[in-house]
């Protein structure tokens, strides 16, 4: 019970920052800019049907930016988020040991993306008894600095389509992070 109130709080956070939210999209030619108030910029390639939407914070704290996707054509969602976290592996770890999500699968991998090191998460979890959700987070971290690109994918089953894949797999080719500053 107390999942589901959790889950339900948690959506109606984020279709709230939606609705209260102005769209952030700026194209040129294939590419969709994502534009932070403060400069920030990270050029990455995004369908027409992919709406980007900024998400105000109001405090910083290890969170320094994100930025909403939600392709309701794909039927796939997720974040840009930049933080700045000390131990990458360490805070993946201990927020799996504290999360609430009832997992049903989990891997945590190190992996190399866009000539960064960092780290996937994979995962299906259970709400309930007929609602799951299917998630692939890439964590990134910028030498060691300690600034951390994650950008997550969501999905409202236990695995994601082929088409889901591809997506996923062209956004996370055509990131630049050198440009993220």
């Amino acid at each position: 019970m107390k999942k589901h109130i959790l889950l339900g709080i948690i959506l109606g956070i984020c279709f709230t920052l939606i609705a209260l939210s102005s769209l952030l999209s700026v194209n040129y030619g294939n590419s969709t800019v994502l534009n932070h108030n403060y400069n920030y910029q990270l050029p990455v390639h995004l369908p027409h049907t992919t709406k980007v939407i900024e998400t105000p914070l109001s405090e910083r704290g290890q969170l320094l930016y994100s930025v909403y996707l939600v392709d309701q054509t794909l039927l796939i969602r997720g974040y840009i988020q930049k933080w700045k976290l000390d131990d990458l592996e360490d805070y993946l770890v201990y927020s799996k040991r504290i999360s609430t999500f009832d997992f049903q699968s989990y891997s945590l991998k190190p992996i190399k993306l866009a000539n960064h090191n960092g780290y996937i998460t994979e995962w299906t979890a259970s709400f309930g008894e007929s609602y799951r959700i299917s998630g692939q987070e890439y964590w990134l971290k910028k030498s060691a600095i300690g600034e951390v690109l994650r950008i997550s994918f969501f999905t409202d089953t236990t695995s994601f389509s082929n088409e889901q894949i591809e997506y996923i797999k062209k956004f996370t080719d055509s990131i630049n992070w050198s440009k993220f500053t």
